[in-house]
């Protein structure tokens, strides 16, 4: 197994994994990272690295950033009577701040970490600790401060004092000295901790006090005066007490850091598991990687995979996809194809992403592919010759089939590069063959390559075995690296050494000694290729017209439904404005006739009621009722002013455009009684014109035909209402349908007590809209719907 791992470079995803997480503890986890063939475990760490990659795609950053490895330091501390120093305190207390951090930010995601959960809820913030170091503890200088004792502060003091009385004597001799040509520099220095004036040799004698050292050439003394002895002494004294006083608060943290040894090394194994799978997540996101389903059964299924390597090498969209399915028609796989199309890529590809998935990493693929069932995984890939052990490459390659063939079972995964090269073809084919034979019948899954042409036909013969091939371009001859399954590659040998420019005899003298009947094999394969190619090319450009015409298409249904909308509006307007003329028409001549009638026909009152009515007629007339289009209906068809009118005849009258039924034969002032809808006038028949119909037009002065709005519906529904306020609704309701044309329309009650069916039923029946009423049928919604049938208009 750590064969197959190193042969298809798993050591350097886990390299990759390593290098996301944030601390030493995290890159130590990741690097031993191995695949689980556990289902439960491998499951749960795909669920954990998922819930993480989540939080990093859509929540705020993860506070996991200063972990330290303290891992020495606690070992240190475990034993009695060491003590720590205060960089090694400073540390833990910023581990123990991560902590603190962690166990809050997750705290507050607990419903979207149900996984997780069980390594953070075990997270202990010893924050009463971490104060404790952070009182003492200058993290910044790896120092104990002044605060840490009363007593520390004082000691420092008192050094203070007796550094600067030291200083003011020594730089006051330093002035004296110089002033005098005694000093070889004129600075005050420090030997052994003590302050020191650099004499020149030739006056030690004339300078009192200790000589600490001597330049190497013997030119300059180290002398301390006399003057600064007592205070440098002093110095020393408390420097003294100092180092006491910073030992027993080291000390005294370190035994407070050794009472909870046992939760802080759980801490930081905890840690280092959530950075471990910080990493996987990071790693996730950056191959905008996804979770593949497990399943019990021995079956491998890669949706649009891509090798992991090459992503974060050359980016997502610069790597061609990878489809693959084994374990569900077929078990073994034989890929074919000319030289650096990609057969030995997707080998790789279909490993790797088989180990990443059983080792809880999430893989370069769709999420909808499928691994599991695999418990060891053999690859045989690559030049194996070893001079070391005297192996050629093809007894190397024999060794590794031997290992397979021995040890492979029903959940092994083979993966074999150039299955039967390195000896004669014919010998060679026959061991593959062979082998590939048995591991189907095993149940293994298994992926190999080849060049040969009687492994392609094999593969056609043989259940559970299947072709593939690497696609190449025929037209340029270049490998497009897309994968394709149940059709077998040419190796193009020909036409390469053709485009690499070899004589073009040599190569039709190697077409004729290859021989006919694979000439012929490797012929129809380019035959297929080129028309494979040529068809992908013909539905690509059909699946562009077809966008192409979908966007038309959509365009024109956007801008009909605009027009649409716009003519309704344009036709209630109008129809809306021939209604107001309309009815103020109405209250003309109604006027008119009132006044006639209490005048008893004066000449003035009549003359007027004229110029009235002749007014109204003009607005009537430039309404233009007849450029309604649909909203006027064109049953109507005029005919000839000259036409005789008799009883019985349609006409219409111009002066107001009112068209009716003549129901009376004229009078002496030659006057017919002209009936439109239900009103009824005498006009003078010199001003009506006959006009021809198809049919009844609906009563008012002006026939108008409205269209049925598409928001009209032929039900409403009345269940939770009460009797009145339902009894408003349905003749509202009804008002709307009879203008939307509806025939018939279906009133939902419910059944319940039946008191709204009968409030309703009853109501129904005294509509002068209803014509007739019946309950649902069976399909109709039975007695819980009255269906009504109403008048024509």
């Amino acid at each position: 197994m750590e064969s197959a791992l190193h042969t298809l470079e798993f050591d350097r995803i886990l390299e990759r994994l390593a290098s996301f997480a944030s601390s030493v503890l995290g890159e130590e986890l990741a690097l031993q990272v191995r695949p689980s063939y556990d289902l439960k475990i491998v499951d749960l760490s795909l669920k954990q690295t998922t819930e993480l990659r989540d939080i990093l795609d859509y929540d705020q950053a993860i506070p996991i950033d200063g972990i330290v490895d303290i891992r020495p330091s606690l070992k240190k501390a475990r034993i009695m009577g060491s003590y720590l120093q205060p960089d090694e305190l400073a540390q833990v207390s910023q581990t123990f701040a991560v902590v603190r951090r962690l166990e809050r930010f997750f705290t507050t995601r607990q419903e979207k970490i149900p996984r997780l959960k069980k390594i953070t809820s075990e997270l202990v913030p010893l924050e009463k600790i971490e104060k404790e170091i952070n009182r003492c503890v200058d993290a910044s200088i790896g120092s104990v401060k002044d605060s840490a004792s009363p007593a520390l502060a004082a000691i420092r003091k008192q050094i203070e004092r007796a550094q600067a009385s030291a200083r003011r004597k020594i730089e006051a001799l330093l002035r004296d000295f110089s002033s005098h040509g005694m000093l070889q520099e004129n600075v005050v220095t420090l030997r052994n901790g003590r302050l020191v004036l650099v004499i020149k040799e030739e006056f030690r004698r004339k300078v009192r006090g200790l000589i600490h050292d001597q330049s190497a050439s013997g030119a300059s003394l180290f002398v301390e005066p006399l003057e600064t002895l007592e205070d440098n002494n002093r110095i020393r004294e408390l420097q003294a007490d100092e180092a006491k006083e910073i030992e027993r608060i080291l000390r005294a943290l370190t035994d407070l850091l050794r009472e909870s040894l046992d939760v802080i090394n759980s801490n930081v194994h905890l840690l280092a598991e959530l950075d471990l799978i910080y990493a996987k997540a990071a790693l996730s996101k950056a191959l905008n990687a996804n979770q593949p389903e497990l399943v019990e059964e021995n079956q491998l299924h890669i949706a649009k995979g891509r090798h992991p390597l090459l992503v974060l090498r050359m980016g997502e969209k610069n790597v061609v996809p990878l489809d693959v399915e084994l374990g569900h028609k077929f078990r073994t796989l034989i890929i074919s194809g000319p030289n650096a199309g990609g057969k030995t890529v997707a080998l790789k590809t279909v490993g790797l992403l088989a180990l990443m998935a059983q080792s809880g990493l999430h893989i370069p693929a769709l999420p909808h592919s499928k691994v599991g069932g695999i418990k060891q995984v053999f690859a045989s890939i690559g030049d194996q010759q070893s001079i070391e052990n005297d192996l050629s490459t093809f007894s190397s390659h024999l060794t590794s089939l031997r290992g397979i063939a021995v040890n492979a079972d029903s959940r092994s995964l083979v993966l074999i590069d150039e299955i039967g090269a390195g000896t004669d073809p014919e010998e060679g084919n026959s061991l593959a063959m062979a082998l590939l034979e048995r591991l189907t019948q095993l149940g293994s899954l298994s992926v190999v390559t080849t060049h040969q042409s009687a492994l392609k036909a094999f593969a056609y013969r043989t259940e559970g075995v299947e072709n593939g091939s690497m696609e190449f371009d025929v037209q340029t001859l270049r490998p497009t690296y897309r994968f394709r399954v149940g059709i077998p590659g040419s190796s193009y040998a020909f036409e390469i050494a053709q485009r690499m420019g070899l004589p073009a005899s040599l190569i039709e003298a190697a077409r004729n000694l290859v021989g006919a009947q694979k000439e012929k094999l490797e012929g129809l394969i380019l035959e297929l290729e080129g028309k494979i190619q040529n068809y992908a090319e013909l539905i690509r450009q059909a699946d562009l017209r077809e966008r192409e015409h979908r966007g038309f298409a959509q365009l024109y249904q956007e801008r009909s439904d605009a027009l649409k909308r716009e003519e309704k509006q344009l036709k209630r307007k109008a129809v809306e404005e021939a209604e107001e003329i309309l009815r103020q028409a109405n209250v003309t001549v109604e006027r008119t006739i009132r006044e006639i009638k209490e005048s008893q026909a004066q000449r003035e009152v009549i003359q007027a009621a004229k110029r009235d009515l002749a007014a109204q007629y003009e607005e009537v007339k430039r309404v233009k009722v007849e450029e309604l289009a649909e909203a006027v209906p064109a049953e109507e068809e005029e005919t000839d002013v000259s036409a005789t009118i008799a009883l019985g005849d349609y006409a219409k009258w111009d002066k107001i455009g009112s068209s009716g039924t003549v129901i009376s034969e004229p009078d002496k002032q030659g006057r017919v009684m002209l009936q439109t809808g239900t009103a009824k006038v005498r006009v003078p028949l010199t001003e009506l014109r006959k006009i021809s119909r198809k049919e009844k037009p609906p009563t008012g002065f002006v026939n108008i035909r409205v269209e049925r709005p598409e928001v009209y519906k032929s039900e409403v529904d009345l269940r939770g209402m009460r009797a009145e306020e339902a009894k408003e609704v349905v003749d509202r309701f009804l008002d709307e349908a009879m203008m939307a044309g509806f025939k018939e329309i279906r009133v939902i009650h419910g059944k319940g007590t039946g008191s709204l069916r009968k409030n309703i039923g009853a109501f129904l029946r005294e509509h002068p809209r209803v014509l007739n009423t019946r309950l649902g049928n069976w399909n109709e919604g039975d007695s819980g719907v009255t269906v009504v049938e109403l008048r024509d208009s």
